[in-house]
């Protein structure tokens, strides 16, 4: 099971879960030549990719047909298959949502996510499944009214549209290699192998009724359960609505975000060819969830249903609003992660979240086999998708997808690690196209910590060993020199990217671990992070590391006056005060149970009296840790949002032990952690650096304005008309009364 988000009342990560014709296409077939009127053909209105995204209720459906037909926008199908809406033991239509394919229910009243409705879309003897749509979830705000209204929340057009989703998501995979032979999902597999009475089983509105507040068992979700061969696998697409301290999404229906459905159909598609077909995979590392979302970007593309630039590799963007990064931490076209950073979000290692490296690393390979093999013509782009042109004349993202669906067959255990899954990548290309684009392969890997010593110890390994080395390249390498005002630094870790809590340092200069002070790496641009007890954190870059170049990496660290390390002491509010002050974004400081503006800790600075010039701040979070004072999950919205720092000069009767001895000497932006909707993201929460006046003193006081939940605008105030829950997360969640700050430092410069 997978998908998107999960509704939780924590803020925690959601859990997420050549054509043959037989003699029944025949007969089919040639009844269908012996008609010459539309009325007999079928047709479904759907959206491509979604309504639009500004929540408008304009109707911007398209009109797909099995054959050409006036006013149809797109022929859909596959060769000698029954058309969507046959039923292949008669070869007549269903006419409502039911096929070989695919069969689409309403399933208001149950949260049971493997229980399966029965009510289908309302006939239509005329095979036209042209149902109104009104955008009424969006239009009434998440009323639970809308279920006995006239127009019952679009049910009809939800159900039509996941029906025509699944089947398109049948047939664009088919062509693929996702085939009877290889385990598909159909009613009858037609004589071509496998096992049938498995088609996809579609629940529409899943949970409706019974699944909204205050418990919010069916909301802001999806997933797919995929039984083995034989066995009818059963997804499910959820209304969306935002939820206080947990998740703000709009008011929008998941029937009509095709990059949702396609990614949901797409954990059908690997538990089946993956070590098929009764394993199902199991990637912790988070492959399952990246090929998901690969799946559905991929046919968005293809078919010229993406969305411009960017837009175009946000998985979620309809049901989240949010075009950048949708339901992940990053468009996967534009991310800053890789091997080392597995297990960089704080709610460890959590399949969504790591598979953003491989999605990052896949977008990576994509557009190099793009550059080598070309982009194409929209119309070769659906020659392509349909199975009408070879991929050998396809341009490189067709050659990469199909890439991609070779390495599922390859891997035969359904235990997989990235390196594990890279390896199947590897050979899918010998096997495919007789090694071509091993470079390519090699080098775009190498570049994401996934080169050829990159090493994991088994599947569950939130630690692998990441590798920045090609066979296909020649590297740079880094020799890393930390250097403070008394000389070379003993002790500090250098990370590849933008993370340090729970990734895996490249190189140190602590002659107590295997690590050396060098790096090789492939060449292309960096960053880094560079930690040190005493020195805080220093990010580096962009660094640009060139073919068969040799050089120091010299980093000039200044102390971290508010380190433990080097002398800093700690009082204040909360528990965990002393994790504020240890170098370490791993860990934190909070205060639970209480109004989070006015909660303060206090450092007695390192020295005597010193100059500080700049602060860093870091939000972070980490995974829960038993038998900590802080043991339990933690909340995205307990995150610090906005602060002030205070200053006192401890001289004569001043002991900085009253709030009174301290003046304020910088206030930051009520954004300092700019997280929005539809929840706070580990890349708003990590490390920032902040100047602030020249300030003399003996202790800095770091005092919570704002937390997440608190100070965010898009988590404030009422956000539906749903009466039986409030949305305002600053009256209506537990978080408004919990803080966390993970790290406090202060430097003269």
């Amino acid at each position: 099971m997978g998908g998107g988000p999960r509704a939780d009342t924590t803020g925690a990560d959601p859990a997420a879960y050549a054509t043959y014709v037989d003699a029944r296409d025949s007969a089919v077939l040639v009844r269908e030549d012996l008609i010459d009127h539309d009325a007999d053909h079928p047709s479904w209105e759907v959206f491509p990719n979604s309504p639009r995204v500004d929540r408008s209720s304009v109707d911007t459906r398209k009109r797909w047909c099995a054959v050409p037909a006036r006013g149809c926008a797109e022929v859909v199908g596959v060769p000698g298959h029954p058309a969507w809406d046959v039923d292949p033991a008669t070869g007549q239509s269903t006419t409502t949502t039911k096929g070989n394919n695919a069969i689409a229910v309403q399933n208001w009243f149950s949260n049971d996510p493997f229980s399966v409705g029965t009510e289908t879309a309302t006939p239509r003897p005329d095979r036209r499944y042209d149902y109104p749509w009104t955008n009424q979830w969006q239009e009434q705000r998440c009323n639970p009214e809308v279920f006995t209204s006239p127009q019952a929340n679009d049910i009809d057009a939800a159900r039509a549209n996941l029906f025509a989703m699944h089947n398109r998501m049948h047939d664009w995979t088919y062509h693929l290699g996702f085939t009877e032979e290889t385990w598909n999902m159909q009613q009858d597999n037609l004589g071509r192998g496998g096992l049938g009475n498995d088609p996809e089983q579609g629940n529409a509105q899943a949970g409706g009724i019974s699944g909204g507040p205050p418990a919010f068992a069916a909301r802001n979700n999806a997933n797919q359960i995929t039984p083995p061969d034989g066995v009818a696998p059963t997804t499910n697409m959820y209304l969306w609505q935002p939820m206080a301290g947990s998740f703000y999404a709009p008011c929008v229906d998941g029937d009509f975000d095709m990059s949702v459905i396609a990614h949901e159909y797409g954990h059908a598609v690997t538990n089946r060819m993956i070590a098929g077909p009764s394993a199902g995979v199991s990637s912790p590392q988070g492959m399952s969830e990246s090929w998901s979302d690969q799946l559905a970007m991929e046919y968005l593309f293809e078919h010229g249903y993406a969305a411009p630039g960017r837009r175009g590799f946000t998985i979620g963007e309809y049901t989240t609003q949010d075009p950048n990064a949708g339901i992940r931490n990053y468009n996967m076209s534009d991310s800053p992660l890789n091997y080392s950073s597995v297990d960089y979000d704080f709610v460890g290692l959590q399949v969504h979240a790591s598979g953003e490296v491989w999605s990052a690393t896949n977008t990576d390979i994509r557009a190099a086999m793009m550059r080598r093999w070309g982009s194409g013509t929209p119309a070769i782009q659906k020659a392509c998708a349909t199975g009408a042109r070879d991929v050998t004349a396809c341009p490189g993202n067709r050659r990469w997808i199909q890439l991609v669906f070779d390495s599922f067959l390859l891997m035969s255990v359904s235990q997989v690690s990235m390196v594990d899954a890279r390896d199947a990548m590897l050979a899918a290309d010998r096997i495919r196209f007789g090694g071509a684009n091993q470079d390519l392969l090699w080098n775009a890997f190498a570049g994401r910590g996934l080169g050829e010593t990159a090493a994991s110890v088994g599947h569950t390994d939130a630690d692998p060993t990441p590798g920045f080395t090609s066979p296909y390249a020649r590297e740079g390498s880094l020799r890393f020199l930390p250097v403070g005002e008394r000389g070379p630094v003993a002790g500090a870790q250098l990370f590849v990217g933008r993370y340090q809590a729970r990734a895996v340092p490249v190189a140190d200069t602590d002659a107590a671990t295997p690590l050396t002070d060098r790096v090789d790496l492939v060449p292309g641009t960096y960053e880094f992070v560079v930690r040190a007890p005493g020195y805080g954190h220093t990010r580096i870059g962009p660094v640009k590391v060139k073919a068969g170049q040799n050089r120091t990496l010299a980093v000039s660290l200044r102390p971290n006056l508010a380190s433990a390390t080097a002398g800093a002491a700690v009082t204040g509010d909360g528990i965990n005060l002393p994790q504020i002050a240890d170098d370490d974004e791993a860990t934190n400081w909070a205060s639970l149970g209480a109004p989070v503006a006015g909660r303060q800790v206090t450092v007695d600075l390192a020295g005597d009296v010193q100059q500080v010039r700049r602060v860093q701040v870091s939000a972070m979070l980490r995974p829960a840790v038993a038998g900590d004072a802080d043991a339990g999950t933690q909340s995205r919205y307990s995150a610090v949002r906005q602060f002030r720092v205070l200053a006192c000069t401890a001289t004569g009767p001043v002991t900085c032990a009253d709030a009174a001895d301290f003046r304020p000497v910088y206030t930051s932006r009520p954004d300092a952690f700019p997280a929005v909707a539809p929840r706070p993201r580990a890349p708003e929460l990590i490390m920032r650096s902040f100047d602030i006046p020249r300030t003399k003193a003996t202790h800095l006081r770091v005092e919570v304005l704002t937390n997440q939940c608190t100070g965010a605008p898009d988590y404030a105030g009422e956000q539906d008309d749903d009466p039986r829950a409030a949305t305002d997360c600053a009256t209506a969640s537990p978080q408004a009364q919990n803080v966390r700050i993970a790290e406090f430092q202060a430097f003269t410069r």
